[in-house]
């Protein structure tokens, strides 16, 4: 492991023993061969170019790659090659436009576009690491390259240009080996997240299909179809006298959360008597469009605070709080919440998209379990799941500020 050392000349914070000497500054064409894809052509204005045996990597299949890059969205047929390049495996991959200094390794022989620069290490093709990691490290001050520029682009010229500071070829695959053991375990602990979270949405959706229930269960024991507005009861209480402090944000991923935890500052008016006041078990239907939810998202506040919320939000209590729980649940899905909503819909003089409380409160009936020991028991079962995902994410959490913090000292 790599221990901590009072820094002298051009040396990191951090390094492994056995290594000594300062590190050199050098421009990065110095070290790699550098060259940018070919194909300014795009699927849907040359079709005859695509869908052969050739991968053909875009800037979006880089943004959604972890370390190494092993899937693609196109093809290229043989016609798309001869106006193209097939660059070899272990190519960095660099995009410049978009979302510029996004970076991925090819584990695949494939061709890019212009919008995309191609990086082969020269001394060493393993050191491609190496690099990898600068550009993880430097990425805003990459970033900030391209600004300036009618729009912000990455050209191959500047890219060639930017000094880094290396250490020795052997101390290079040292660094490099040991940060990918780092890339593999955050690889490995998102899968984990992402199994776990299509578990319970795999749960939620056969509850609400009625494919999975519980043996033995109570006699009374039903599920019903049932408007929002006949197992839960919309309150406009206001927060009087400034009884309550705590603003609430309402998060696609976070659900009910203390503004400031959320945004880094308060956004709320400077009187809040007129807030409403949203209870431990309350959902929130915030009618805010977001990404994926364009008619706002309905999240329980699972705080176990009394907060606040802006009054333009329709705050209703269900008649447990186990059903409150299994309705966020379900409206978690993007689907499940448009075609709740959509339906709802009224259109306003100027275009608005606006759904009044009681319209929201008595649109399609759910299929919903009436008796409380069932609902307990989902609840249980759902629980046990979110509580399973948030130790995941936290130990995540752990492994990426490491690697935060080793790129920070492992590198000048």
């Amino acid at each position: 492991m790599a221990t901590k050392k009072l820094k002298v000349g051009n040396v990191p914070n951090l390094r492994f023993p056995g290594f000594e000497g300062d590190w050199e500054v050098k421009k990065l064409e110095e070290v790699a061969q550098i060259g940018r894809g070919k194909s300014k052509h795009r699927p849907r204005d040359a079709e005859f170019l695509f869908g052969g045996k050739y991968p053909f990597v875009q800037t979006g299949d880089i943004r959604k790659a972890d370390l190494y890059l092993t899937k693609f969205t196109q093809t290229y047929s043989e016609l798309g090659l001869k106006q193209s390049k097939l660059w070899n495996e272990n190519t960095l991959c660099i995009t410049i436009a978009a979302n510029i200094a996004e970076t991925a390794i090819l584990k695949i022989k494939a061709c890019f576009p212009d919008s995309i620069i191609g990086l082969i290490p020269k001394e060493d093709k393993t050191i491609v690491l190496f690099v990898k990691h600068l550009f993880d490290k430097f990425k805003i001050q990459i970033q900030s390259l391209s600004q300036g520029a009618a729009q912000d682009n990455l050209n191959q010229e500047k890219l060639s240009k930017i000094k880094f500071v290396f250490p020795s070829l052997p101390e290079q695959i040292k660094i490099a080996s040991f940060l990918s053991l780092i890339d593999e375990r955050i690889q490995t602990q998102s899968k984990i997240i992402g199994e776990l979270k299509l578990l319970k949405s795999s749960v939620v959706k056969k509850f609400f299909e009625n494919k999975l229930r519980f043996k033995n269960r109570d006699s009374n024991s039903n599920w019903e179809r049932k408007k929002l507005g006949e197992i839960s009861k919309e309150h406009l209480h206001k927060n009087r006298n400034n009884q309550y402090l705590e603003v609430f944000s309402v998060s696609k991923h976070k659900g009910v959360i203390n503004q400031i935890e959320h945004l880094g500052r308060s956004f709320s008016a400077k009187e809040i008597m007129h807030y409403k006041l949203v209870y431990n078990g309350d959902l929130v239907y915030t009618k805010s469009p977001t990404s994926e939810f364009p008619f706002g998202i309905i999240k329980q506040n699972r705080t176990g605070r009394v907060g606040v919320v802006s009054p333009l939000y329709c705050v209703f209590t269900p008649k447990t709080f186990a059903l409150g729980y299994l309705l966020h649940e379900y409206f978690n899905s993007p689907v499940n919440t448009f075609n709740y909503l959509n339906p709802l819909v009224q259109k306003g003089a100027k275009n608005t998209m606006n759904i009044n409380n009681d319209t929201f409160l008595n649109g399609a009936k759910l299929l919903l379990p009436t008796n409380e020991k069932e609902q307990d028991k989902i609840y249980n079962i759902l629980s046990l799941i979110n509580n399973k995902i948030e130790v995941e994410n936290l130990l995540l959490t752990q492994y990426e500020n490491q690697k935060k913090y080793l790129l920070q000292n492992l590198f000048i």
